[in-house]
Order: C-alpha cells, then sequence, then structure tokens
C-alpha cells in the first residue's frame, strides 16, 4: 500500500466483482478506458514482451504484472499465474487491483474464478459465482474450467 494513502476500495460498478471476503477486484478488456486507475494491474497477455505498450494495449494501474496466457488457452507457466493471482488476491485487501486481457471475457474470467477459491469458494461454486456476476460468458474454455478445478485441487 502506498504510504499515506487511505485504504480505498473499487466502487460497486460495472466489471467490479465483490467476493465473500469483501476483497473487490476489477475485470475488464484492455481496451475499455476507464476513469479510475488501478494500483495493480494483472494483465493476461500472449508475448508479453511485445504487446506491453502498444497502442490499444495499455494498463491504468500504478504497477503491472503480466502474465503470458493466450486467448482462450491456459497461461503457459500455470505455477507462476497461480502465485501471480495470489498476490493479486492478497494485495486487493488494501489496494485497488484489476484483471485484463482482450475481450476481458474469457482469461480474466478464468483468473477471477481463481481468486474466487482462494476465497474460499469450491471450484465450480467460484465458476458460477463469476458468471453471475462479472460475466455470464467467463470461463468460457473446457481447459479453463478445468484450470480453475486444478486451482481447487491444488488449494487442498
Amino acid at each position: 500500500m502506498k504510504q499515506g494513502r487511505t485504504v480505498e476500495q473499487w466502487n460497486i460498478a460495472p466489471g467490479v466483482v465483490e467476493f465473500p471476503s469483501g476483497r473487490r477486484i476489477r475485470g475488464r478488456s484492455w481496451r475499455n478506458r476507464v476513469e479510475e486507475n488501478a494500483d495493480l494491474c494483472i494483465m493476461l497477455t500472449t508475448s508479453v514482451g511485445s504487446r506491453l505498450g502498444r497502442s490499444g494495449v495499455t494498463s491504468s494501474a500504478d504497477e503491472t504484472i503480466a502474465i503470458d496466457w493466450p486467448d482462450l488457452r491456459l497461461p503457459r507457466r500455470t505455477s507462476q499465474a497461480h502465485e501471480i493471482l495470489k498476490e493479486a488476491y492478497e494485495r486487493a485487501l488494501t489496494e485497488r487491483v484489476e484483471i485484463v486481457c482482450g475481450g476481458g471475457v474469457g482469461r480474466t474470467g478464468t483468473a477471477l474464478a481463481i481468486i474466487g477459491v482462494l476465497d474460499g469458494m469450491a471450484p465450480q461454486e467460484a465458476i458460477d459465482f463469476v458468471k453471475k456476476h462479472y460475466n455470464e460468458d467467463s470461463v468460457e474454455t473446457p481447459a479453463q474450467r478445468a484450470f480453475v478445478r486444478d486451482m481447487g485441487a491444488e488449494k487442498n
């Protein structure tokens, strides 16, 4: 948390998911402009080094952590993705955290469902929660659903 800053959460708005613990995380497409900047942006993108900073791929955050995660697929390094999402979960307690990808649906929804598992939900419950509270098309592929289920098994 920034020195001297009071803890602020996202206001409830489209794209902001409030988990049972009270943590709020904003999901969105990086193509959508925002009025409020995040403290931490988890950017889910392909070819991390070549895409950050390109036109249309921007972060609205003070700090950005990229996960190499191809569209409609899984992260290339799943254990690294789990660690980064755990950090995002912890930091969401005191900071404004957002998760973004190109469309703001499949990868972002999958990451939000993993956050739900970290928040204490069973994997299917987390998927259903994200579909209800974020985007009904989230966690688009069978592989993404399996990834969330595997996260639940790894947690136990």
